[in-house]
């Protein structure tokens, strides 16, 4: 498992070579742990590659009567790629891509989502150029 977390693209051979058994072991325990739901497959592909070079994280307030409500438009977006609740002052955490920054401008002024007749803030939004990310 350690391995797998270190880097996902293990071959079953370096899987085998750090735990010391066979590669027809480590593929077979690699199998049972995946049939178990404890391994999951997950492929992330960077949003760039999909013509989605501009991504935003944002902090929305919403009054609690509309939170779900709100969390089901955003969720229901195809720029949304995660929303989360969250604690503090603002309620939920949007992760989101846009081909360019007049979509994401549309985004927070025009969708559907804040058409809720219910008052709500964005607290940040920022472009992806701004945003730090990590590699193995």
């Amino acid at each position: 498992m350690n391995a797998l977390a270190e880097d996902g693209r293990c071959t079953y051979d370096e899987l085998a070579r750090v735990s010391g058994v066979s590669e027809a072991t480590a593929r077979r325990r690699l199998g049972a742990l995946r049939r178990e739901g404890r391994v999951r497959v997950r492929a992330v592909i960077e949003p760039v590659l999909l013509g989605l070079p501009v991504e935003a994280v944002l902090w929305v307030r919403a009054v609690p009567a509309a939170v779900d409500s709100v969390t089901a438009a955003l969720a229901g977006s195809p720029h949304v790629r995660y929303v989360s609740f969250v604690t503090g002052e603002r309620q939920l955490l949007v992760l989101t891509v846009f081909p360019d920054e007049a979509a994401l401008h549309d985004f927070v002024t025009r969708s559907p989502w804040c058409a809720r007749r219910c008052p709500w803030t964005v607290r940040l939004a920022v472009p992806a150029r701004h945003v730090l990310r990590c590699h193995r």
